[in-house]
């Protein structure tokens, strides 16, 4: 069974667009946690303030290269979509320039 897809191409790129999307939410869900960090920081000072920013400038950076990783495996998602589609295309073409019939 080796070779076989058991996908289609539209399958592949709804999951490359829903995967992208978790990937957006993540990333914004951070951005918010982000703002509310830095609002503390007008009523919290001091030692420990710093450092819970610090943490979570830390945290906001994996996020944002998870995020980008997410991207990626996205835009790849929907590279094999298209190559499938251009190969069986071309399988397609090729199988309609074959002979009906060999034996007359």
């Amino acid at each position: 069974m080796e070779g076989i897809l058991k996908v289609t191409p539209e399958e592949l790129q709804a999951t490359a667009g829903d995967f992208s999307g978790k990937g957006n939410t993540i990333k914004g869900l951070m951005d918010q946690m982000m703002g509310i960090v830095k609002n503390l920081s007008g009523s919290w000072q001091g030692e420990a303030s710093a450092t819970y920013l610090r943490k979570f400038q830390g945290l906001q950076a994996d996020i944002d290269k998870m995020n980008r990783m997410i991207q990626e495996h996205s835009q790849d998602l929907n590279t094999m979509a298209e190559q499938y589609k251009q190969a069986e295309n071309l399988n397609m073409e090729q199988g309609q320039g074959l002979t009906d019939s060999v034996i007359s």
